[in-house]
């Protein structure tokens, strides 16, 4: 696959993971204004349950990625792929029927036992529940095909069917609010349709890209693919389960310790705090299929190059607009909800969650070159490290500070497992690479961009109007973000190269 092919791969995957920031920052207040903090938070355990629940991928949708983008470079590979397609999309199937009736049976026992409302009928959140059980088993099998078409590459039609997804269901949804009815149940509703819809749409999409009239056999269900593929399937599955655990764990303990208005304010700051993974997987995301063939090429000087390329594409993207966020947490917040009480309760949070999240924002890059590698036994012995740290955190502190508490237990979890994660993946993997990660790749870019936003935040003084906060904000992260990429010599010699192409065109 050509380079130019990748970079269109990269700004798909950045204008869809943009889009979802930008649709975060529309639709959120819209929903508390129509439905309350109260149903927000169950939007938010929605969105747990959600997470939850990628436990029944089981490693399928990884495992399809990979195996598409291996497969792509065989001449011959077209029907194994289409098999390997039919086989997992068969087993989702089943997945999905027992998801569907497994959350039927919990939502009244969920709905009376585990979520506090003081204002929210049982019967209501139990239908609520159901609701949104069916639609989570819609969504699972989209994101396998959304897998499977990233695995061949097609990721700017890929982000173009979940972008329009996202348009179609957010802005759906304020019109169902606005005009319908501003309900829990009517919120479900429309999630449902949107969802089933999505399902169809990328489910098309990839079987239109593996059809191939030169072959008359139809795909089907193998059993040899599951036990060809079986290792690097449980290993992904393994990796879901300790993830969704660590990624779900602060929002299911503060769902059972505190009140569903703490869980509706607590799901505005870890959708705040998702924006350093919502601008890494993109980098991530078009470069894994590269990381593969390279690998299966056995080519590691240009593996050990397309590494440190990427980690600094990711760094630039990240940490300036990580840093920048962290900083103006509180004066964000208030300009975006324009609610006192809102921004007092979240601000802190959202700070301490992106701390968190910009250190695992960090380890994207490694992370996807551990799977191309096939390896998943570092990242699974990670993962139970973190789990034993912040599982006793999140009830000490979330029962002695609060919603506090929860960032805390993700900043310090965070904090504890990335220095010897990183350093163990490249003295095995990258031997004699960790330094030049973490002082270049890592490094100089946190001591370019710190100093800049740090000097804005102290000049900041409250504008008159949230836009003008924006503004300013915005152009302190730009001011940041340039700064960082100029910083790389290989980058200015790119940009010079550029500028002088184009001089020379406009003089011819």
């Amino acid at each position: 696959m050509s380079i130019p092919h990748t970079k269109k791969n990269i700004i798909a995957n950045f204008l869809a993971r943009f889009w979802g920031f930008i649709s975060t920052y529309l639709f959120i207040p819209l929903y508390l204004k129509f439905l309350g903090i109260e149903a927000y938070g169950l939007v938010g355990f929605f969105s747990s349950l959600m997470g939850l629940l990628v436990l029944a991928d089981m490693g399928f949708t990884a495992t399809l990625n990979r195996e598409l983008a291996r497969l792509s470079t065989k001449k011959e590979g077209n029907l194994e792929m289409r098999n390997l397609v039919r086989t997992y999309e068969l087993m989702y199937f089943w997945i999905s029927l027992l998801l569907i009736v497994l959350i039927w049976f919990l939502a009244p026992i969920i709905s009376e036992h585990w979520l506090k409302s003081s204002s929210l009928h049982p019967l209501v959140i139990t239908t609520a529940i159901r609701i949104m059980g069916i639609a989570i088993a819609f969504q699972l099998p989209s994101g396998l095909y959304f897998g499977g078409l990233m695995g061949l590459q097609l990721q700017v039609r890929a982000n173009g069917i979940q972008t329009a997804w996202s348009i179609f269901r957010g802005g759906g949804t304020i019109i169902i609010l606005w005009l319908v009815s501003p309900t829990i149940f009517a919120f479900s509703i429309w999630q449902l349709i949107s969802n089933i819809i999505y399902c169809f749409v990328m489910r098309v999409k990839l079987w239109q890209s593996l059809h191939n009239t030169t072959q008359i056999h139809k795909p089907q269900f193998k059993r040899t693919i599951l036990t060809s593929t079986k290792r690097y399937t449980i290993g992904m599955a393994i990796i879901a389960l300790l993830s969704t655990i660590l990624i779900q764990a602060d929002k299911i303990f503060v769902s059972k310790i505190l009140s569903l208005e703490m869980l509706g304010y607590y799901s505005i700051a870890s959708a705040l705090a998702s924006l350093p993974l919502m601008l890494a997987n993109p980098v991530s995301s078009a470069i894994f299929p590269q990381f593969t063939k390279k690998i299966e090429s056995n080519d590691f000087s240009g593996l050990v190059t397309l590494y440190h390329k990427t980690c600094k594409l990711t760094s630039i993207v990240i940490i300036p607009a990580s840093l920048t966020l962290i900083l103006f947490a509180k004066e964000l917040v208030y300009a975006w909800t324009t609610n006192v009480t809102t921004s007092s309760a979240v601000s802190l949070v959202t700070s301490l969650l992106l701390v968190g999240q910009l250190l695992q924002a960090i380890t994207l890059v490694p992370f996807n070159y551990l799977l191309a590698n096939g390896n998943t036994k570092l990242i699974i012995t990670v993962q139970i490290f973190s789990i034993i740290i912040i599982t006793p955190l999140l009830y000490v502190l979330l029962k002695k500070f609060g919603l506090v508490g929860g960032g805390i237990s993700w900043f310090l979890m965070n904090v504890l497992s990335l220095p010897p994660y990183m350093y163990f993946f490249h003295k095995k993997f990258l031997p004699g690479e960790f330094k030049n990660w973490i002082l270049h790749d890592i490094g100089q870019p946190f001591l370019i961009s710190l100093p800049i936003i740090c000097i804005g935040y102290y000049f900041f003084q409250t504008p008159s109007s949230g836009l003008l906060t924006f503004i300013y904000i915005g152009f302190i992260w730009f001011l940041s973000a340039i700064a960082t990429t100029l910083s790389f010599e290989d980058l200015r010699e790119f940009i010079k190269k550029i500028y002088l192409k184009n001089k020379f065109i406009n003089e011819s």
